[in-house]
């Protein structure tokens, strides 16, 4: 075996490895005859050096000399080790089983645990250890540039900071806040329960412990929220009031000011999300404050972008409840404006009133002709509008035209050109590499294609562009397009990145759907596919029973994979009890099946499924002698089960 082999072979092994310590506790057999194989393909590569050195990048890993990149297993790697911090790695000649079992055990858990622990070096005891070297990125690295952690784990973060009242670490996510919500999704900034509650128990900290900090951080989230106003209702809209209560009128006036000013997406729908949470107690204050403030500004005729914005404001409230306050508030400071230097006589500003107006009159007008005559007209307007990207504009024309539609239905005619133009807009923006919550809501929004399958399909398997609305489309649209699609997947088999990233977004396509699509690449893909498969079978994918109990009762199938089929089955009460059975009431004459039952017990005894309590105490009575490992397993079990009941 010359080194380039054995190197292939070490990382394949660091991979089995890895996945192993992830789905065995540590102590099992099975993981630690797994690490000690992996010990005999790193034995073999010391046969060239005295240590392996691993640097790793977001995306490729580096090892004597020589850069590993684009092959699924590189990539997967340096995603594992880069997500965890880890700039690089160092095995060293004298490298022993048990310092690799504490390495992988390590590295191996979830990632918010070990960036609670603040990074893998923490959790690795050093004296146990001393043949692997590991080097870890910066935590401002993290903070500031990297940004890639799942909501789960900056949910933990800011929880585990306040829980222990770290000054430093808070100070970091203060300083560092609006990268870190940058790199959220919006919508989970104030939906995702776990992610909501700990990032509001985090500013509500900053604001009993430093108000200017916390005044900075709140900007930041209300600039969050109006990207996401139109989800301000009720619940919702009680939870951002209650940050904003603390703030006095001048505190609001800021902000106003700040957006009217410098946030190119402040609309009326943003001005009235503001008005909402502000109060209308507090609007007259926060008027003369806000009225103050822009005094001191200097004269507003130096700043045309507010005044661009203040016109567009008052030119389009009439449309919508927004409060007198400040519809008041923004004519005050135009009124002193000469005519004479052109203030108000904006091109733009008309283009804009004059797309409004065929809003109004496509919304309004009853003669068929006469609508025909408005929706031809916002065609011809509508490369220009999708050419500045004016989702809100387009999503109050599609919403018109659906609410129309379904009023009545003989108008589908009328819209057939402007709505063929909106869905090919929406129908190609959406592969942009990060599509907004703005392209989302319009993709769900349109009810018809402009595009066929073949255009979709091409995106997804020979461009690789995978994304939830893509996938989404594809089925509402091209439902008989579905045995053509498992048809590429399975020529995809052996890309482990590509079918995760399928496996990632398919739940957008629905629950019934999600699941076929899950079992399918079930039924052809390698184990740690299979794993990601089941791992995602239990969100909102249609749950199959049988299948997941053909999984637990194959014999040969893994122990990984029974373990996430039960840790799906174990969710329903009625599933469990069958889960047990199906595991436990298996004959075995001579003990020719014994390993299988052994194995079984291992897994109910790991997932805690107390529905086995019966079964286990016939088998810990089942008689011959050649089924005594099998009682004392059982009964092993059943004591530790009654230990600590008591």
């Amino acid at each position: 075996m010359d080194k380039d082999e054995a190197l292939v072979d070490f990382l394949k092994g660091l991979r089995i490895a890895l996945n192993n310590a992830s789905a065995y506790p540590v102590g099992h057999p099975y993981l630690i005859k797994s690490i000690e194989n992996f010990k005999q393909k790193i034995d073999a590569l010391f046969v060239f050096s005295n240590s392996i050195k691993i640097d790793i990048t977001p995306d490729s890993l580096f090892i004597d000399g020589r850069k590993w990149e684009k092959t699924a297993l590189y990539v997967e790697l340096a995603s594992i080790f880069h997500q965890r911090k880890i700039r690089s790695i160092e095995l060293m000649r004298g490298l022993t089983v048990p310092e690799l079992i504490d390495f992988l055990g390590g590295v191996s858990l979830p990632r918010k645990e070990i960036l609670r622990h603040r990074g893998l070096k923490d959790i690795l005891n050093r004296e146990k250890t001393p043949h692997i070297h590991i080097d870890e990125l910066d935590y401002s690295q993290l903070l500031g540039t990297e940004g890639e952690e799942l909501k789960d784990a900056w949910a933990y973060l800011f929880k585990d900071a306040i829980d222990k009242k770290d000054a430093e670490r808070i100070n970091e996510f203060a300083d560092n806040f609006e990268s870190i919500i940058g790199k959220l999704k919006t919508k989970d900034l104030f939906e995702d329960g776990e992610t909501k509650k700990n990032l509001y128990g985090f500013l509500n900290y900053l604001k009993d412990s430093q108000k200017e900090k916390f005044y900075k951080c709140s900007k930041v989230m209300f600039k969050s929220a109006s990207k996401y106003k139109d989800a301000f209702q009720g619940e919702n809209l009680d939870t951002i009031k209650s940050l904003f209560k603390d703030f006095k009128a001048d505190n609001f006036a800021s902000l106003l000011w700040d957006e009217l000013s410098t946030d190119d997406s402040f609309d009326i729908l943003s001005l009235g999300l503001f008005s909402r949470i502000a109060g209308e107690e507090k609007g007259k204050e926060i008027s003369s404050s806000f009225l103050s403030k822009a005094a001191e500004q200097g004269p507003l005729q130096n700043n045309p972008k507010a005044i661009k914005k203040i016109q567009d404001l008052l030119s389009l409230s009439g449309e919508h409840s927004i409060s007198e306050v400040y519809r008041h508030t923004l004519s005050a400071l135009l009124k002193n404006i000469s005519f004479d230097k052109g203030a108000f006589f904006d091109r733009e500003l008309l283009h804009k009133n004059y797309l409004f107006t065929l809003l109004n009159l496509l919304n309004d007008e009853k003669n068929n002709a006469r609508l025909k005559s408005v929706s031809d007209r916002i065609s011809k307007e509508l490369e220009g509008i999708t050419k500045e990207k004016d989702f809100q504009y387009i999503k109050f024309l599609l919403d018109i035209v659906n609410k129309r539609k379904k009023e009545e239905a003989a108008l589908k005619d009328v819209f057939e050109e402007l709505e063929r133009g909106i869905s090919d807009f929406v129908e190609k923006a959406i592969w942009e590499e990060t599509p907004s919550d703005d392209l989302g809501y319009l993709a769900n929004a349109l009810q018809k294609s402009s595009l066929n399958s073949d255009f979709y399909l091409d995106k997804i398997f020979r461009e690789e562009q995978i994304n939830p609305y893509g996938l989404k489309l594809l089925f509402r649209f091209f439902p008989g397009s579905l045995p053509l699609f498992y048809e590429n997947l399975e020529k995809k088999y052996s890309d482990m990145g590509f079918l995760a990233k399928i496996i990632e977004n398919v739940s957008e396509a629905g629950p019934l759907l999600s699941g076929e699509i899950l079992k399918h690449i079930f039924s052809f893909a390698n184990e740690i596919i299979k794993i990601e498969a089941l791992k995602a079978m239990r969100g909102p994918a249609e749950l199959d029973d049988e299948f997941l109990f053909s999984v637990l009762q194959k014999e040969k199938e893994s122990i990984s994979l029974k373990k996430e089929a039960l840790a799906i089955l174990a969710r329903e009460e009625n599933t469990r009890k069958r889960a047990a059975q199906a595991l436990l009431s298996i004959l075995s004459p001579w003990g020719r099946k014994n390993k299988v039952i052994i194995e079984n017990i291992r897994l109910i005894e790991d997932s805690g499924l107390k529905e086995a309590g019966a079964h286990l105490a016939a088998l810990s009575k089942r008689p011959f002698f050649w089924n005594r490992n099998v009682r004392k397993k059982a009964a092993e079990v059943l004591k530790k089960w009654h230990a600590r009941e008591n």
